[in-house]
């Protein structure tokens, strides 16, 4: 019974990542950076501007990491209609080099605004979300404000998390 009620949390999850993902921005995000603890060496890529009064710094803890294999891929959403689809605010594939106990550490910088962040652990790296014979998610995947559906795709308005002050944290627990 509880394999059938994870294959249903994340039975929307189906669109998300069909193919591989690269660190990129949207032309409405040109505020939009990232940084990985560990900065360079962490293989992720950063790209906008730096922090101003019209962007915060959101750090984004990412814990239940269970292996160093892989890359994590980092989506970041706007709105319903974009939310686990091919059209993100920003896009970060990273490597798992600075990972400690399990968490990694990324530090985004975000305009002010409503977005929903989603994490895939792509676990034996080969660039791509695995797949069950239904569609569901064989590797870690977790969303932002602790948003584990119980029946249905996720929902927007529950993994949607306000950027409204200048330093914030938020936390994303993978779920296998």
């Amino acid at each position: 019974m509880i394999n059938r009620i994870l294959c249903g949390c994340f039975a929307g999850l189906v669109a998300l990542y069909g193919g591989a993902v690269v660190a990129e921005t949207t032309e409405a995000a040109e505020d939009v950076s990232v940084e990985v603890s560990g900065g360079e060496e962490s293989g992720a890529e950063v790209s906008g501007e730096s922090i101003d009064e019209n962007t915060a710094a959101v750090k984004l803890t990412i814990a239940n990491i269970q292996s160093q294999v892989g890359k994590l891929y980092i989506s970041v959403y706007d709105s319903k209609d974009t939310f686990l689809g091919d059209t993100k605010v920003y896009a970060l594939e990273t490597g798992l080099e600075n990972l400690q106990d399990g968490q990694l550490e990324v530090l985004l910088t975000l305009p002010y605004g409503a977005f929903a962040i989603s994490v895939h652990h792509d676990d034996n790296a080969n660039g791509e979300m695995d797949r069950n014979f239904i569609g569901i998610p064989k590797e870690p995947v977790g969303l932002s404000n602790g948003h584990v559906p119980k029946f249905g795709p996720p929902k927007f308005s529950k993994a949607v998390i306000e950027i409204s002050q200048p330093e914030q944290q938020t936390f994303i627990a993978l779920v296998d």
